[in-house]
């Protein structure tokens, strides 16, 4: 599989929301804006680890190129300030590595063992910083991809995430995050073509 061709599926399965999701949540709300005594940037910071924290995941991928959802299992390992790590354990074996600005994905089935950078390939690092920047608790980060409004109350929040650049808004139309307290409970995303998939993060494996 050349690198052009590896993009689309890795944007896919690392993250990407259907429309029945979307219009099912109950906190979403049209005003943008953070909710009153929840602050957007003393959030994001509180969800910063400060230790390599490792926990299990369920996915749903949905996408035109594939005939049913795609369910996927396994871990997600966060490491500060940068590095964060996807195995997928189930149903087969595939690894996503982001260590700084580098992509490692490494799968057998698919006989890929690719290093990319996210300096080459903006549709991946749109994605990616969703998710990292959040757990990594760098709200300067997001603010600089991403126009965020925040909703809810801190015992239970939803973080609207949409593009500011062009660009990416072709990639990409929206990243919700949704959260309990300081925990990240899951992430959905969104494509303009109706691909995108639900992240469900379900405990922290000791």
């Amino acid at each position: 599989m050349s690198t052009v061709g590896l993009v689309r599926p890795l944007t896919l399965l690392f993250f990407a929301l259907p429309k029945l999701f979307w219009a099912a949540s109950p906190l979403y709300a049209a005003a943008s804006g953070a909710t009153a005594g929840l602050n957007f940037d003393e959030l994001i910071s509180a969800l910063a680890k400060r230790n390599p924290e490792v926990t299990s995941f369920e996915e749903t991928t949905f996408s035109a190129m594939l005939t049913e959802p795609l369910k996927t299992r396994g871990q997600l390992k966060f490491t500060p300030p940068s590095r964060l790590e996807k195995h997928v354990t189930d149903p087969y074996e595939e690894r996503y590595v982001i260590d700084g600005d580098n992509l490692l994905f490494e799968s057998k089935r698919r006989r890929v063992n690719k290093n990319l950078s996210l300096d080459d390939y903006p549709a991946l690092r749109i994605f990616v910083e969703a998710l990292r920047s959040t757990l990594g608790g760098d709200p300067i980060t997001l603010k600089r991809f991403y126009r965020a409004t925040l909703e809810g109350e801190l015992r239970r929040w939803t973080l609207m995430l949409r593009p500011l650049d062009p660009a990416s808004q072709a990639l990409v139309e929206s990243v919700r995050v949704y959260g309990e307290g300081h925990r990240v409970t899951m992430i959905e995303t969104r494509t303009p073509d109706g691909d995108g998939s639900i992240l469900v993060l379900t405990k922290v494996v000791p």
